[in-house]
């Protein structure tokens, strides 16, 4: 009886994001963060929210958006959709989903160029795609 000892080897996609596509997208990302938080803000304003309920639904959409933003459709925020880039799982090739979304960008706010500088290295993952076992790749 002869056993197999034939390891599977991770293997790179040839097709991740670049650098500047990715830095793009996060720029992109953060002006729509932005955005949302002051027209969430000015809507409630404008319906004639008490005051701590617009800042509670403005923060909300906000931080909403910028945690879980990379589980929309074909793992694309906005930023990600624009520039041609998805977010998947790195060993299925699934879209990610709101877990690794949130896993992904939750270390950004507070890790933001300490979590960037993993980028530069051979995988090109940061701080967040590590934890949440995502990459991010050329969609078009």
């Amino acid at each position: 009886m002869e056993i197999s000892s034939t390891q599977s080897k991770y293997q790179k996609p040839n097709n991740l994001a670049g650098l500047g596509r990715r830095w793009g997208g996060q720029m992109i990302d953060s002006i729509t963060t932005l955005f949302l938080f002051y027209a969430v803000g000015l809507a409630a304003e404008f319906v004639g929210l008490p005051p701590s309920v617009v800042g509670i639904l403005a923060l909300g959409s906000g931080v909403a958006y910028y945690l879980f933003s990379d589980a929309m459709p074909n793992g694309q925020s906005l930023g990600k959709k624009l520039l041609g880039m998805s977010v998947i799982d790195e060993q299925s090739y699934l879209n990610c989903n709101l877990y690794q979304s949130f896993m992904r960008n939750i270390t950004t706010p507070f890790l933001n160029i300490f979590d960037w500088i993993f980028i530069f290295f051979g995988s090109r993952k940061r701080l967040g795609d590590m934890l949440a076992s995502t990459i991010v790749i050329r969609s078009k």
